[in-house]
């Protein structure tokens, strides 16, 4: 931003006008807000009584993402999501069918599966009690025994299911809104670049010695990554990165990831420019044809690469979705990257019940054959606490920065503690996605 509150250039938008390519109208649309430039008191974070209005009022009323289709590809199959105390489970029905249930038995509320896996309906351990996949009653082990059951169905109790981009989602509460009206928008952002053409490469977690909302925020602004990431800079307009908010639920980053970003390597030719770039990357430099740019040749590569793992040419996406650093934020928690310059999605939920720990998870897609049935997902790899990032192969040079964010986390955490100021001091503009999912917290807990 300049003094006068304007954004620098070049946005987003001024990299759309010069693409010879249109985007969708939805995609391409900039959006005004104005979150204020209040402070956000430091006990959001650190209080255990915060944490309980989260986890009365809002987890129980919020769609959140639970799974991925692929997950669980075969009838029968069913994996568990747990979210603060509260157990779920969700399984495929039939072929295009997903429910979820409460993970607990009807009759002494014994969990009823743990983990993931198969099952041709779901019986109790504990006493025998059984549901079939639709979640109508198998079998009371000695029903004389429970007269109050009689003419009673006893079905599990459905658990409010939404799907898009591949993803599952569900709601706790039984009077939500509709799924649809939650993410508004947002699909069509991704309509042109569909994530469920992708599949999942690969599904990493790590628990963060943080509350959940500290260790999200490190991902909802590129104001850090000068300082944070200085090897991200030297080919990236990250300085320039535009904020869009779209409606209560959905918001955005746009960076520039492929510009000459400093004084030396704006004055080198595209050539110069291709051979600087591809350093360090084991990839040969692009040779650029005349008066080519070696943004639009990284991208035609790409969409080159893409197509053919796809059997289907995507020539329609712009060098923006071929190449930039486009995040979506779906409150509270899920956070899709569009295209196919960081194909990543995050999620971030506390640990279990506590308000001082808390679960990151990496999804890298990739592209898929599209002439077949879409492939398992990779199955959850859990990263122990001492190992770094960087020591996962299937990372690549994703796992350094999230060293580098990680120890961000675990500083913030601390100072957290330390500090004597009442409340954090926040940019009116970089940082406005934190503002406004911290007012959506505040919907639900005063609702």
């Amino acid at each position: 931003m300049s003094e006068t509150g304007k954004i620098k250039e070049p946005t987003i938008g001024q990299w759309l006008a010069q693409d010879s390519r249109k985007a969708s109208d939805a995609f391409a649309r900039r959006t005004e807000f104005d979150m204020g430039t209040d402070d956000l008191p430091t006990e959001r974070f650190t209080s255990r009584e915060f944490h309980d209005l989260e986890m009365k009022h809002m987890w129980p009323r919020v769609w959140q993402m639970a799974c991925h289709e692929m997950d669980i590809p075969e009838v029968g199959d069913y994996i568990t999501y747990e979210i603060g105390s509260r157990s779920f489970v969700i399984v495929r029905v039939q072929e295009d069918e997903i429910k979820a249930y409460p993970n607990a038995c009807l009759h002494r509320g014994m969990q009823l599966v743990d983990d993931q896996g198969h099952a041709a309906a779901f019986a109790c351990r504990f006493h025998g009690w059984t549901w079939n996949l639709d979640g109508s009653l198998r079998r009371i082990t000695e029903r004389w025994d429970f007269p109050q059951t009689q003419g009673k169905k006893m079905c599990l109790p459905d658990v409010k299911v939404g799907r898009w981009g591949g993803f599952v989602f569900i709601n706790p509460d039984p009077d939500a809104g509709s799924f649809e009206d939650f993410i508004g928008e947002l699909p069509e952002h991704f309509r042109t670049a569909p994530l469920e053409d992708r599949r999942i490469a690969l599904h990493v977690a790590r628990i963060m010695p943080a509350n959940w909302k500290v260790a999200m925020e490190a991902f909802l602004e590129s104001y850090h990554v000068s300082p944070t990431h200085p090897q991200s800079v030297t080919v990236s307009e990250y300085a320039e990165t535009q904020y869009d908010i779209y409606g209560d639920n959905v918001s955005r980053l746009a960076t520039v990831s492929v510009a000459p970003a400093t004084a030396s390597t704006k004055a080198l030719s595209p050539q110069e420019f291709a051979d600087y770039a591809s350093r360090g990357t084991g990839r040969e430099p692009i040779q650029l044809a005349e008066g080519e740019t070696y943004r639009e040749a990284l991208a035609q590569q790409r969409r080159d690469m893409v197509a053919k793992v796809q059997g289907k040419p995507i020539d329609h996406l712009s060098d923006v979705e071929m190449l930039d650093a486009i995040e979506y934020y779906l409150f509270p928690n899920f956070l899709p990257w569009h295209g196919f310059g960081l194909p990543i999605v995050y999620r971030f939920r506390p640990n279990g019940d506590r308000h001082d720990s808390s679960i990151m998870e990496v999804y890298l897609l990739a592209p898929r054959d599209l002439s077949q049935p879409a492939p398992k997902a990779s199955p959850l790899e859990w990263l122990p606490d001492d190992r770094p990032f960087a020591e996962h192969a299937g990372l690549d040079r994703l796992g350094p920065i999230f060293d580098q964010d990680y120890e961000n986390i675990v500083g913030v955490w601390k100072g957290l503690h330390s500090t004597y100021s009442p409340g954090l001091v926040l940019g009116h503009y970089q940082e406005a996605r934190i503002r406004h999912y911290h007012k959506r917290i505040d919907d639900f807990i005063n609702a």
